[in-house]
């Protein structure tokens, strides 16, 4: 009886000491997330970056049960926030969202990048596509695109617009070599810098990307010329295309998700999932469309060809423009 219980009682222990090191497992073998996750945006806030990552970090907080934060990283047309994602722990706590700014134009705008879109980051999706509106402010004599050509080709000393990133800057250097209009540059680091500017009449006109172009225009403070887009955009259906008055001009502009390269694939895949998921839901579709940005439709391998296209098409349309690299 004495060995009975002597098996009994060891037997008790040993179960006590199993479940005492499960519950003390240290934290390396939970499962992802383990920690709160950022997601870098490597532009000032208020531009169409900073807004869908600010309602794509709610919808993966949710999803994943875990602290989701937007870190502003602006700086150098993108590659300062971007650089930084680059250096980061492949563990799928640091993300970035991604522009044609950072993944395409940048290569052609700057001789030398401090990282490589391809082989430092795992792309994970897109997020959407969308466009820019020409504009200025409510009191400017310009009422088209075709004025605004006009006015600067007789004063191309009075004229200036602001850019912060490859599509606002793009698209009026595109417009200029189309068309011989007159117009001098002035970078910004964020979009607020330029709109402040704008309204502050140190510059004439802005091309500014939908989503935070939706504010101005119901505001009712400015005046659309055209948009950039192939055709008129469906929220705006009064606002010409520009390449109605100049056929062939076109630009818009994408935003995606990425991570420093090397991720384990299981985190790969829960990212990937989760925006896949996103992009079906109704109610996460709905936000993305208030953005003034059409969803992306794109599996992972389809988004990184159309990745590699993008980065083909500006590595010629930059030269075009008669844009020297930095």
């Amino acid at each position: 009886m004495r060995h009975l219980a002597t098996r009994v009682l060891t037997s008790i222990l040993l179960t006590l000491l199993l479940t005492l090191s499960l519950t003390n497992t240290p934290s390396y073998a939970q499962a992802y997330p383990k920690k709160n996750i950022v997601i870098v945006v490597p532009f000032g806030p208020g531009g169409s970056a900073d807004l869908m990552a600010r309602t794509f970090a709610q919808y993966l907080e949710a999803a994943l049960k875990q602290t989701v934060i937007v870190d502003n990283k602006p700086g150098a047309d993108g590659m300062v926030g971007t650089e930084f994602v680059k250096n980061a722990a492949p563990d799928g706590h640091t993300l970035l969202l991604t522009t044609n700014t950072t993944m395409a134009a940048n290569l052609v705008f700057y001789k030398k990048l401090p990282y490589e879109p391809f082989r430092d980051f795992d792309h994970i999706g897109l997020f959407g596509q969308a466009a820019s509106v020409a504009i200025v402010t409510k009191d400017s004599p310009l009422n088209t695109i075709a004025d605004l050509v006009a006015a600067s080709k007789a004063a191309p000393d009075k004229f200036f617009y602001g850019h912060y990133n490859s599509a606002s800057r793009m698209t009026v250097e595109m417009l200029k070599t189309r068309t011989g209009a007159k117009l001098t540059g002035i970078p910004y680091k964020a979009v607020g810098g330029a709109l402040q500017d704008f309204y502050g009449a140190q510059t004439q006109v802005l091309f500014i990307e939908y989503p935070p172009a939706k504010a101005q225009i119901a505001g009712g403070k400015i005046k659309a010329l055209g948009v950039t887009g192939s055709t008129r955009f469906r929220e705006w259906p009064q606002i010409p295309a520009i390449n109605e008055t100049y056929p062939g001009y076109e630009l818009g502009f994408y935003l995606g998700f990425a991570a420093p390269a090397g991720l384990p694939a299981d985190v790969l895949q829960t990212l990937t999932n989760t925006l896949e998921t996103a992009l079906k839901d109704p109610v996460f579709i709905a936000k993305v469309n208030n953005l003034e940005l059409d969803p992306g439709k794109l599996n992972r391998e389809q988004y990184l060809k159309f990745m590699r296209n993008e980065k083909d098409r500006w590595a010629k349309i930059v030269p075009e423009a008669g844009i020297q690299p930095e």
